[in-house]
């Protein structure tokens, strides 16, 4: 009996504290097939396009990732089926993606093809007015976030100025030794994967971890949050992963885009994950993962280090981290109100007939590059 197909969720970009970061890149590895990109506005039907190709795939047993929108996190950027090979993304701002080999991988599929110019002139001035307006706060967020990156480098400080580093380095070793059972090199070179699992959206964090790890994968989790060294942990995972010659996949923070809240290392069935709120507060439970036992770098704290003053701006720091993230978010959804009111006036604009007719040629061209089709 097959097993039933899986579902892959994440993020090719987030809004973090640099601003709107992406991996658009990584969505395929190399020698891909195929990448279709489309281009055109707000409610031409990017996502639901997307959505039913991920469907129709998914009906015909084939596994699919689903990269969602951080700005929209009901919608997609892009769907991939690494068995064949194949992606379609969402080509639009913020992240503008153009064929690097056109024709020969990527081709876009232009919905302004299938548009009424003159409705869309007709409300010229509501579109134009909205686009600004949607530019406007997400910059109001970004700033916000630049601020709360402030906070958090503050809050870092204090707190690493407890850790024992004694004590971190010999709990981190001990996990270290866990995951790799030997440090032989595998002869090859290692390669990296990047998304994120995790991301800022409008209605709050929305993570996708437990999509992510695979039934029955050892799951290491680090419980600690800034300036604990979980950051720097996975980063020595990683680094001794790809130095041994693994593959890895390694989720970007939002708030660090720079520094990793997990790495999965396929080969090994292997992943180690930080936990820390307001981004994670738990590993994942419904994943069918093994459990093992990770670090509480809380261990290694020693709050005595810091006298009341600097407890008390810890506290503070902390605090305005999280008001202006929830500030930032707040600006975010706005963004999305005004991106819906925006929406309508191009919904009335489609011919969404022939835009399905296109959807159901991609499928079948994509079915092309597998070996047959697979029954569901």
């Amino acid at each position: 009996m097959k097993s039933k197909p899986s579902i892959r969720c994440m993020f090719a970009g987030s809004n973090t504290s640099m601003g709107f970061v992406n991996f658009f890149g990584e969505i395929l590895e190399a020698n891909t097939n195929r990448i279709f990109i489309i281009k055109g506005g707000p409610g031409v039907g990017k996502s639901t396009f997307m959505k039913k190709i991920g469907q129709d795939l998914l009906d015909r047993g084939y596994n699919v990732e689903y990269f969602y929108c951080s700005s929209d996190p009901d919608s997609l950027d892009a769907v991939a089926v690494p068995s064949l090979k194949v992606a379609i993304m969402d080509g639009t701002a913020p992240h503008v993606m153009d064929p690097r080999y056109p024709g020969a991988v990527d081709e876009i599929i232009y919905f302004g093809d299938y548009w009424d110019d003159d409705v869309l002139v007709a409300n010229r001035e509501y579109i134009i007015e909205c686009t600004n307006r949607i530019k406007d706060l997400f910059n109001m967020a970004y700033s916000k976030l630049k601020e709360a990156q402030i906070a958090y480098d503050e809050w870092k400080g204090y707190v690493k100025r407890c850790v024992d580093r004694t004590e971190y380095q010999r709990y981190a070793n001990l996990l270290v030794g866990k995951m790799f059972k030997n440090f032989d090199v595998l002869g090859k070179e290692g390669r990296a994967r990047h998304y994120f699992a995790c991301a800022i959206t409008p209605s709050g964090i929305r993570d996708y971890a437990e999509t992510l790890l695979a039934p029955g994968m050892n799951v290491y989790p680090i419980y600690g949050g800034p300036g604990s060294g979980a950051k720097e942990l996975l980063r020595r995972v990683a680094h001794i992963a790809e130095w041994q010659g693994f593959y890895t996949e390694r989720s970007h923070c939002p708030i660090e885009p720079e520094d990793l809240d997990m790495v999965i290392i396929p080969d090994l069935n292997v992943a180690v994950i930080n936990i820390w709120e307001p981004f994670r507060s738990a590993v994942p439970k419904d994943a069918g993962i093994n459990l093992q036992e990770g670090l509480d770098l809380s261990a290694c704290f020693n709050e005595a280090k810091l006298d009341e003053e600097s407890r008390r701006a810890l506290s503070s720091s902390r605090e305005r981290f999280l008001g202006l993230l929830h500030q930032a978010m707040n600006d975010i959804a706005q963004a999305k109100a005004v991106h819906d009111q925006l929406e309508t006036y191009y919904i009335s604009a489609m011919d969404f007939e022939k835009i399905e007719q296109v959807r159901q040629r991609i499928v079948q061209r994509m079915l092309k590059y597998g070996k047959g089709c697979l029954s569901p």
